[in-house]
């Protein structure tokens, strides 16, 4: 999924291997093979090499050394293949199924791996996990990419809970109240809290701004769910960006930026990111939060050790959970790329080993400990979520607390992909003006639909409803 935030960026090493030219899963689909069971492990008397492709080239460099303690223990050889980004990793996976020389293990990619699972390139995982009495339904938060029409072909080892990021220093300097100080429920605030604070904060004569909110289908779930609905339904796979609760939030962000002027999302963001690239994900954690001009900023967990080094000590900042909305708790949302593996692998029962020692205890120690990604595992979360020394008193739990509320999931589906890069064109027709709001909201989800493709047959996440809610 694009949005996700992923690791902090490092130079991406050179590829293990260069791919051919990649040929389209259909063209290939025709010699994939039936999932398939590995045999039950024997021991290895030598080592055998399993490659992993991903293009997270900081959390790879991060791993390795972890991943070969556990490699020579176990008689594996982990090589990585790193790759620039998800395009880059979605055109080699392809080519390497067409080669029959695909990598063993990947970082999923939602907007196209259905495609994959459907077509058998990827290895189905419940009779290992029925066999090795391994399950993920209790004690780990999920991506909800794991399973597909019922079937787990993929494993929840990191996710990537969103909230809310404020300016402390400029909350005090606007006469705003914090929510962490309140005597009763400290940390809870309601939405209109959170937009009188944008209200006070924004100034545009000094270029202080009150929210960096995104535009795009999840940004706009938070304020959906919130009121208890959904703008896109896993039960009959349909968009309804035209019910009430989808036209009210949409609404709202529309006089955010065009009537209030308070959302520095948009133009004024794209001027103010320019001296360093756009974007935060590619920047090192440089935003316009980062920067000290924003109050109120939704974004991934993921964010946050990224702009320890960028905020230093320049101001005080801190998290708060998504708003509560008309009494209702406020409804984040969680992003991730679960870990599978290719169904032609010729060391299965070491591939195996490997994903189960990515969601066992130690590795999921290893990632709380050093704060690299979101362990999946609940109850290794605590430590991840400790502060760092230069802002000792964030709350930076309240990501844990995603899943405790209710909360939604990105939309999947073979052109779950396109989905997103067509409501993004659209949807800015309505934030400028250009597009009546209700109408427009209704032939977008009718533009949507048409590309909404799962194969046939009944919904593959059947039984799933947003908003999620806990137990």
């Amino acid at each position: 999924m694009g949005a996700c935030g992923g690791d902090t960026p490092a130079p991406a090493k050179p590829a293990a291997t260069t791919a051919p030219a990649a040929p389209t899963v259909a063209a290939v689909a025709t010699t994939a093979p039936a999932p398939t069971t590995p045999p039950r492990p024997t021991a290895r008397a030598n080592p055998v090499t399993i490659r992993f492709m991903s293009w997270r080239p900081n959390a790879m460099d991060r791993f390795e050394k972890k991943w070969k303690e556990w490699g020579d223990a176990s008689k594996v050889v982990i090589e990585i293949e790193r790759v620039p980004n998800a395009t880059d990793r979605n055109t080699k996976i392809v080519a390497g199924f067409a080669a029959d020389q695909a990598p063993d293990v990947t970082d999923s990619h939602s907007d196209v791996e259905y495609k994959y699972y459907e077509s058998g390139f990827i290895m189905q995982l419940d009779q290992l996990m029925a066999r090795d009495k391994i399950s993920q339904d209790k004690g780990y938060a999920m991506t909800y990419a794991e399973r597909w029409r019922s079937k787990t072909f993929a494993l929840a080892y990191w996710v990537e809970p969103f909230g809310i990021y404020y300016n402390k220093t400029m909350f005090k300097k606007k006469g705003i109240a914090d929510p962490w100080e309140k005597k009763d429920k400290p940390g809870e605030w309601t939405l209109e809290d959170m937009l009188d604070a944008c209200r006070k904060a924004t100034n545009r004569a000094e270029d202080e701004w009150g929210m960096d909110w995104g535009y795009g289908y999840h940004d706009i779930g938070p304020f959906i769910w919130s009121q208890g609905e959904t703008h896109y339904d896993y039960e009959t796979m349909k968009w309804q960006l035209e019910n009430p609760a989808s036209v009210t939030a949409h609404g709202w962000m529309l006089d955010w930026r065009m009537k209030n002027k308070w959302n520095i999302a948009g133009p004024e963001k794209t001027r103010m990111m320019e001296p360093w690239g756009q974007r935060a994900l590619d920047n090192n954690g440089m935003t316009p939060f980062a920067n000290g001009k924003v109050a109120v900023h939704y974004r991934s967990v993921n964010d946050w050790s990224r702009m320890w080094p960028v905020v230093k000590d320049q101001f005080e900042w801190d998290m708060l959970p998504m708003p509560s909305v008309n009494g209702k708790p406020g409804a984040s949302w969680t992003a991730g790329h679960p870990v599978d593996a290719w169904s032609k692998t010729k060391n299965p029962d070491a591939v195996w080993d490997f994903l189960k020692f990515l969601i066992g205890d130690d590795f999921q120690a290893f990632l709380s400990q050093e704060q690299v990604l979101v362990p999946a595992k609940l109850d290794a979360q605590a430590k991840f979520f400790r502060a760092p020394a230069v802002q000792p008193t964030q709350h930076a739990t309240v990501f844990s607390e995603v899943f405790k509320r209710p909360h939604g999931i990105t939309w999947r589906h073979f052109k779950g992909g396109e989905n997103s890069t067509v409501y993004g064109t659209e949807i800015a027709k309505i934030y400028d003006g250009s597009v009546p709001l209700s109408q427009g909201l209704k032939d977008l989800s009718a533009r949507l639909q048409l590309d909404v493709d799962w194969g046939g047959g009944d919904p593959p996440f059947k039984g799933l409803r947003l908003p999620i809610r806990p137990g």
